[in-house]
C-alpha cells in the first residue's frame, strides 16, 4: 500500500460510500459468492472424512474422493476470488493526475 497525501481521506470517502450503500449489489453477491466457497470447502472436508472413516466399495471411494478434490479446488478458487473482489470494491479511488496549473 502506497501512502499519497489523501490516501487517508479517500479510503474514508469509500467505506463512508460503501455504508450508505454503494455497489451494495456487487457487495452482496461477493458474500454470497463467500459463503458458497465456505460450504464447498465445508462438502469436500465432510466427504474426505466419509471416505477416511467408513469403508467404502472401490468405486464409491474414487467418487468421494473425486468429488471431494474438486469441490475443494473449486471452494478455494471461488474463496480467493471472493477476496480479491472484496480487497477492490473496498480499495479507493485512485487520486486524480497532478494539476500543473493551480489558477485555472
Amino acid at each position: 500500500m502506497l501512502w499519497l497525501p489523501g490516501w487517508v481521506e479517500r479510503s474514508r470517502k469509500r467505506r463512508r460510500e460503501l455504508a450508505e450503500g454503494a455497489d451494495a449489489d456487487l457487495m452482496q453477491s461477493n458474500r454470497r459468492r463467500l459463503r458458497v466457497s465456505f460450504g464447498l470447502i465445508g462438502v469436500a472436508v465432510g466427504m474426505a472424512l466419509i471416505n477416511a472413516k467408513v469403508r467404502l466399495p472401490a468405486p464409491m471411494a474414487i467418487v468421494f474422493t473425486v468429488g471431494a478434490t474438486i469441490s475443494g479446488l473449486v471452494g478455494i478458487v471461488l474463496g480467493k476470488w471472493a477476496q480479491q473482489e472484496h480487497a477492490f470494491l473496498t480499495r479507493p479511488d485512485p487520486e486524480g493526475p497532478p494539476e500543473i496549473f493551480q489558477n485555472r
